[in-house]
């Protein structure tokens, strides 16, 4: 669904629909939990449940969710925290600097007021947006309930997105839930689709959200000491790992895996691996089978799952958009081409930016780094670049705890979920569309992100006083 499907009634009739639904399901939550930070965190996390539509400029339908569980989150933490806490210096410098650096870029590259409004709520604006959210989730408490209030609400949506996406895989729905797959995959006319599930948007960020649920909901079942909730939340990562390799995502799929199984190897129960790898297989098994082209490995008269010649046939175009975009941010190294122009500028160049020695580049850069290089120039590319590494910093600090302390099978899943997001992030453009974005900021400022004592440094989280202030203690599963 585009915008262009709908009247300008009907997409301001769905907004106020979106606003009042979520407005009245945070309120309900909040009161049913008896603990305020519920609203916005289950609202926030719930932003995928809503289809990428753009309304205005750099705004689409996916956007209220996020915005009114800001509100209902700003309102339910304590503000005053911020004036005794140190943020983190080196996230919020790359922050500052990819900010600065998409503000002058949309300010010079734009043509008129209305494409730069844009293009800042485009790059700039998402980047400050998705940093609020992080910081305002820091400030949920108490702190282990926060942790797992955000892994039980991840593994829902994830097993929420895996039915409606194999429904709609295995069931005539019209198409609805897949993105129709491209005329020169293997995949062409051989499946119904690729699971999109819910989002209306590429397979790509859906896989990238598959990573954090799957593996915060196998940190769930870790966690679990009852042995029927064990059971509900295996058969919740069953779910998905079988909807995520029906999206056909390469990098979603071997990160998945490999990320699952390190969680596992840390926590001593590697032999769950078995029906993981099962699930895998027969995601690979059920999809049609057909004799491998001359020069495939493994060709020679042998026959295989599509899916398993799209591992090892269909031509990756990355090399090519990343050439694309270093060529861009070459050519533009003070402002780039504008957020959300590396198509255009592509276009009226072909020669230049499309036509590659690695093929060609019909898409935006698939890569964080590249794609803020691109957009807004060699500054945005240092600042997303530090970004990405305070980030993977910060969360390699938490898996460093388990050799000091034992800290719960949940909290390390979160720091492994956002390591493995940030290494797709190095195949996928994750942070410019809210649905994956908006979650990724959750799970980052729910498990990785600290904020530290101006006074002793120490992570606020930490603080013995901030532990007996709190209404509601930890699960008995995580103090066990």
């Amino acid at each position: 669904m585009t915008a262009a499907d709908l009247t300008p009634i009907e997409l301001i009739g769905l907004t106020v629909l979106i606003a009042l639904v979520g407005a009245v399901a945070g309120w309900w939550l909040a009161r049913r939990a008896a603990w305020a930070p519920a609203a916005g965190l289950a609202l926030l996390v719930a932003t995928p449940l809503v289809p990428h539509v753009p309304v205005l400029g750099g705004l689409s339908l996916d956007d209220i969710l996020p915005l009114l569980g800001i509100v209902f989150l700003a309102f339910a933490v304590d503000l005053r925290r911020l004036r005794s806490v140190r943020l983190p210096w080196l996230l919020v410098s790359g922050l500052a600097i990819l900010v600065a650096a998409g503000i002058v870029s949309s300010i010079a590259d734009a043509v008129s007021p209305g494409q730069a409004v844009t293009m800042l709520l485009r790059a700039p604006g998402r980047y400050t947006y998705l940093a609020v959210i992080a910081l305002l989730v820091c400030l949920a408490e108490p702190v282990e309930r926060r942790k797992i209030f955000v892994a039980r609400a991840m593994a829902l949506l994830g097993t929420a997105e895996a039915v409606f996406g194999l429904a709609a895989f295995f069931l005539p729905l019209g198409g609805i839930g897949l993105e129709p797959t491209r005329k020169f995959s293997v995949l062409y006319f051989e499946v119904p689709g690729r699971i999109a599930g819910t989002l209306g948007i590429s397979p790509n960020f859906l896989g990238a959200i598959f990573i954090l649920t799957i593996v915060l909901s196998a940190g769930l079942a870790t966690d679990a000491s009852a042995r029927r909730e064990r059971i509900l939340w295996w058969a919740a990562v069953l779910v998905q790992v079988f909807a995520l390799v029906l999206t056909f995502t390469r990098a979603s799929v071997g990160l998945a895996i490999v990320v699952l199984a390190v969680l596992l190897l840390i926590r001593g129960r590697v032999r769950y691996m078995v029906p993981v790898l099962a699930i895998v297989a027969l995601g690979f098994l059920i999809t049609p089978s057909r004799t491998l082209a001359p020069g495939t490995p493994g060709a020679g008269g042998t026959s295989a799952p599509v899916a398993v010649e799209r591992l090892t046939s269909d031509i990756p175009d990355r090399l090519a958009l990343w050439t694309s975009a270093t060529l861009m941010m070459i050519d533009h190294p003070l402002t780039g081409v504008g957020p959300g122009q590396t198509l255009v500028v592509a276009a009226a160049n072909p020669d230049r930016y499309m036509r590659t020695e690695f093929g060609a580049a019909v898409n935006s850069a698939h890569n964080t780094i590249l794609l803020a290089g691109a957009e807004s120039g060699v500054a945005a590319a240092i600042g997303s670049l530090i970004v990405n590494l305070a980030i993977a910093i910060a969360a390699l600090r938490v898996l460093l705890q388990l050799r000091r302390r034992r800290i719960s099978a949940v909290e390390t899943a979160g720091a492994l979920a956002v390591l493995g997001y940030l290494a797709q992030g190095m195949v996928n453009n994750l942070f410019n569309v809210a649905a994956a974005g908006v979650v990724f900021a959750v799970v980052a400022g729910a498990y990785v992100i600290r904020l530290e004592t101006a006074s002793s440094a120490q992570p606020v989280a930490d603080d013995p006083g901030q532990r007996q202030r709190a209404p509601i203690g930890p699960p008995p599963e995580l103090s066990r």
